[in-house]
């Protein structure tokens, strides 16, 4: 687990998993895309706001893992992708690095229905 997964975890972003990682939004559903950080704590994936020192900033969305819909994650050496849709958006994340652990988090808990 990295230092920055522990910080999530101490404080309360992530549960004692850690499945957390920043990664660049490409399609969220008021158009925002940009850097943020993904957390799952429980079946819900909170996505937030960072800043460039990935310093946690608002929460920006609330994602019941268990309702989402064509979960595809594709991890590849020069692309990565993660994109779902929930309650009738689509959210596309990609730039993300040795994360599968979190990922493997992301897909059990979409798996829960």
């Amino acid at each position: 687990m990295t230092k920055f997964q522990e910080k999530l975890i101490a404080d309360g972003y992530c549960d004692d998993r850690g499945a957390g990682f920043c990664a660049t939004a490409t399609k969220l559903p008021k158009g925002e895309y940009g850097i943020v950080a993904l957390c799952v704590n429980g079946n819900k994936l909170n996505l937030f706001g960072v800043d460039m020192k990935s310093n946690i900033g608002k929460l920006l969305y609330v994602v019941n893992l268990k309702q989402i819909e064509n979960l595809k994650i594709r991890t590849g050496l020069l692309s990565q992708v993660l994109k779902f849709d929930y309650d009738g958006y689509t959210y596309s994340f990609t730039n993300f690095v040795g994360v599968k652990p979190a990922l493997n988090v992301i897909k059990e808990e979409a798996g829960k229905r």
